[in-house]
């Protein structure tokens, strides 16, 4: 557990940290009506720092800015009385469009389709498993009794599928052979953790 804050501790220090001042600045710019910069930067490390998956946010910086004005806009909503200043200040935000671009929309659907593909090709019980622990959110434990299997052995299937997809999607990989090959390993063994 300590770790796990050292960990998203040092995150938020190397990816949102040193875009503070820029933050800073386009709040200032944009202020709403009764809500304080220090206040919304303080809660914009909360929020970001409750997420669960830090290393899933692509853009920090955008991030953090999406963030930033949720939370104006949240306070905004909150007011007993939107005034017409108030209402402008939203739209003069400056904030690129939320909604994805058609060129971005077509680029997410390729990702999208390869990572199907790829989940596709790991063997029945590695794939299970990688959902159990990544989409549905499981623990260790609850999918080891889930499917009546060790923790060692979902240890190992978690290792092999993320080897596997950081073999297949060029993250500190050699080829797409490599990733075949940690497949034909996974699927040669005769003991419990055999796919």
């Amino acid at each position: 557990m300590i770790d796990r804050f050292h960990e998203r501790t040092k995150w938020i220090e190397q990816n949102i940290m040193p875009h503070e001042l820029q933050i800073r600045a386009w709040l200032s710019r944009n202020r709403v009506q009764n809500l304080d910069v220090d206040d919304i930067i303080q809660e914009m490390y909360a929020r970001i720092a409750s997420q669960t998956n830090l290393e899933e946010i692509r853009i920090p910086i955008r991030y953090a800015m999406q963030v930033a004005y949720s939370i104006l806009v949240s306070h905004v909503r909150r007011m007993k009385s939107v005034t017409i200043t108030s209402r402008a200040d939203l739209d003069e935000l400056g904030l690129p469009s939320l909604e994805a671009s058609p060129e971005d929309e077509l680029a997410q659907r390729d990702e999208l389709r390869e990572v199907e593909e790829a989940l596709a090709t790991l063997p029945e019980r590695t794939r299970a498993i990688l959902l159990l622990r990544r989409v549905d959110g499981l623990s260790l434990r609850e999918t080891a009794e889930r499917l009546a299997i060790s923790e060692k052995t979902i240890q190992k299937h978690m290792t092999r599928a993320t080897l596997f997809l950081m073999h297949r999607f060029g993250r500190g990989a050699k080829s797409a052979h490599q990733a075949s090959l940690i497949l034909a390993d996974a699927t040669d063994e005769n003991d419990e953790t055999s796919c």
